[in-house]
């Protein structure tokens, strides 16, 4: 889930001069909101299993295809450009939260049958990965400066990653 976040920071990191606050909030907003997004999701799942109807291994493993395609989308769509953007408060809420709606749907279909506790630690842990893999983003857009390539094809590759988990969920 946390591949569109790093394509994202990459696609920043090449065309927007970041300075270290920047870069720290940006890391704090994508983590931030991978971990509130997936906590929400899994939390509302959970509700919705105990409380309407079973949520089953199929509906779960649509969800998360749906979201591997949705992000192959997005990385056909964003072709290979750099983002050059103003960096303000809000640009932050809304890159958060633009890369994090996926954190929602595999919370909501993965995280659904597991205790409150186990969905804190566990979407704790998706915000830890993701905003270290935004971290790593921008030591690694260092090195590959405006090579926009890599964000279109982190797309790509979380998209695939999403459908190969939807598909084991489906079968298993």
């Amino acid at each position: 889930m946390a591949f569109d976040a790093a394509g994202v920071t990459m696609a920043i990191g090449c065309g927007t001069k970041t300075n270290l606050k920047e870069k720290l909030e940006i890391i704090f907003s994508f983590g931030f909101f991978q971990f509130a997004f997936a906590l929400f999701g899994g939390i509302i799942g959970n509700y919705i299993d105990a409380n309407f109807f079973r949520i089953s291994n199929y509906f779960s493993g649509t969800i998360i295809i749906f979201l591997g395609f949705i992000l192959l989308r997005e990385g056909y769509k964003n072709g290979e450009e750099c983002i050059y953007r103003k960096l303000n408060f809000w640009t932050l809420i809304v890159l958060g939260i633009s890369v994090s709606i996926d954190a929602l749907g595999a919370g909501f279909s993965l995280l659904f049958k597991l205790n409150y506790l186990l969905i804190l630690k566990d979407s704790f842990i998706i915000g830890l990965i993701a905003a270290l893999m935004t971290f790593a983003a921008f030591k690694i857009i260092n090195y590959i400066k405006c090579i926009a390539l890599v964000e279109k094809y982190a797309d790509y590759l979380g998209g695939i990653i999403l459908i190969l988990i939807g598909i084991n969920i489906l079968f298993i």
